[in-house]
C-alpha cells in the first residue's frame, strides 16, 4: 500500500500538537511533505514556533519544512484562544525551543509550490486552524486543486452548536470568509466538526494511559491531554474533546467514522450567526460531514499508533 502524502495546516494550540505527534507516528500509513502555520490559537509567529517544537519532538522529521503562513485573517479582526490554550499555544509546558532558523518562505507559497509537484499523485491536505492559508493558496493558483485528493478539516459545527459562540466553532469563527471560500472551491472534503469531536471526550484515565506508554513523545502528549482537560474544568466542562486529532485518526480509520454528503456554507454577515456552517444534506453533496464515531476504537488507534515512538 502506497503511503499517504499528507500537509499539515494548523495553527498549534494543545490539540493541533497532539494531531502532529500522532501523525509523526503513522510513518507506516503517511507521509508528511511539510507543515504550514497559520495565526488562530496564538499568534502566528507562536504558532509557527510551536509547530517546530512538536516537529523536534518527533525526532524522525527534522529535517520537514515547517513554514509560516497568514498572520491575520483576510478580512475581519484577528481573533486568537490564549484563554484556553494558554499564551504560548502549548499551555505553558516547558519545552525546547525549536532547532536551527526559521525559514523565510510564506506558508502560503509553500503550499502553492508542493501542490504543483503532486499532480501525479494528489496530495491530501489536513487543516486544523483556521483556513486562511488555504484560502490564498486557492485564490493566488487555482490550479492546485489538481494536486489534492481531498481536504480533511477540523472546524465547524451543527447540531452541537458553537465553541466561541453559540452558533459558530473557533476555526470558523477565526475567518469565515476563507473557511467560505474553500466550501465553495469543489474539492473533495471531510469535515470533523464538533458533531464528532464532541464525541471524542479524553477522560483522565486515557490521559494515563497515553503516559503509561512512557516514550518522550507519548509523555508530552499525556501533558498535553491533561493540560486541555484542566482548561476544560475551568470552563465548567469536564473532559477536553479530541478536535484535531480526529483528523489525523480519520485517515488512518476511516471505517471507525459515519457521516452524511452535504454542501456546505458558512454565514460571513455580521450578526449573532457570524462564522455558522451550514451542512445542506445531499447526496450531490462534495462534503463528507462527518456525525458519528466509534469513540472507543478511535482512542484505541490513538494508543496504538502513540506506542510507536520508541523508549
Amino acid at each position: 500500500m502506497r503511503k499517504r502524502q499528507i500537509i499539515i495546516d494548523c495553527d498549534p494550540g494543545l490539540d493541533d500538537a497532539v494531531a502532529l505527534l500522532l501523525a509523526f507516528a503513522a510513518t507506516d500509513r503517511i507521509n508528511v511533505l511539510g507543515i504550514t502555520t497559520v495565526a488562530g490559537n496564538v499568534r502566528g509567529e507562536l504558532t509557527h514556533r510551536n509547530a517546530r517544537i512538536v516537529r523536534d519532538l518527533a525526532g524522525n522529521h527534522p529535517d520537514l519544512p515547517v513554514r509560516a503562513g497568514a498572520p491575520r485573517p483576510l478580512v475581519r479582526d484577528p481573533v486568537t484562544a490564549e484563554d484556553f490554550h494558554g499564551t504560548t499555544g502549548l499551555g505553558g509546558l516547558d519545552l525546547p525551543k525549536p532547532k536551527g532558523r526559521a525559514s523565510r518562505q510564506h506558508g502560503v507559497n509553500f503550499l502553492i509550490q508542493t501542490l504543483r509537484t503532486m499532480k501525479g499523485f494528489p496530495a491530501t491536505l489536513v487543516v486544523t486552524g483556521p483556513m486562511t492559508n488555504v484560502a490564498l493558496a486557492l485564490s493566488m493558483a487555482p490550479d492546485i486543486a489538481e494536486g489534492l485528493s481531498e481536504i480533511v478539516i477540523m472546524g465547524g459545527a451543527d447540531t452541537e452548536g458553537g465553541n466561541i459562540t453559540p452558533h459558530a466553532e473557533f476555526n470558523i469563527f477565526a475567518d469565515p470568509h476563507a473557511a467560505q471560500a474553500v466550501f465553495r472551491s469543489g474539492i473533495p472534503m471531510r469535515v470533523l466538526s464538533l458533531d464528532v469531536t464532541h464525541q471524542l471526550l479524553t477522560q483522565d484515565e486515557m490521559v494515563e494511559r497515553v503516559r503509561a506508554l512512557g516514550s518522550r513523545q507519548a509523555v508530552v502528549a499525556a501533558d498535553l491531554l491533561a493540560a486541555s482537560n484542566r482548561l476544560e474544568e475551568s470552563a465548567k466542562a469536564r473532559n477536553a474533546p479530541l478536535h484535531d486529532p480526529s483528523t489525523i485518526l480519520a485517515l488512518l480509520r476511516p471505517d471507525l467514522f459515519t457521516g452524511r454528503k452535504a454542501r456546505v456554507s458558512v454565514v460571513t454577515e455580521e450578526g449573532e450567526r457570524f462564522g455558522k456552517t451550514v451542512p445542506e444534506y445531499r447526496e450531490d453533496g462534495r462534503v463528507e460531514w462527518y456525525t458519528g464515531v466509534d469513540a472507543d476504537g478511535a482512542f484505541a488507534e490513538l494508543l496504538g499508533q502513540l506506542g510507536r515512538y520508541p523508549l
